[in-house]
């Protein structure tokens, strides 16, 4: 787990991943859109035999990230 002081949205192109934001899970799949809220704890994990491919856009000119776990 790790978060973030911005805003992150996941844009999935193709594959499969679990998704951990806050206290909730969810599976994400090809053309799916996620964001997570500033200050959120996340995690994913890809699953399936597909490969994952996505776009990660961090709301910052800087990447800042504070490992949870």
């Amino acid at each position: 787990m790790h978060r973030h002081p911005y805003r992150e949205t996941f844009v999935i192109i193709r594959g499969r991943a679990r998704f951990t934001i806050g206290d909730a899970e969810r599976e994400g799949g090809a053309g799916e859109v996620l964001v997570v809220p500033a200050g959120t704890p996340h995690k994913f994990a890809v699953i399936g035999p597909e490969v994952y491919e996505a776009v990660h856009i961090h709301e910052s000119d800087h990447f800042i990230t504070e490992w949870l776990e």
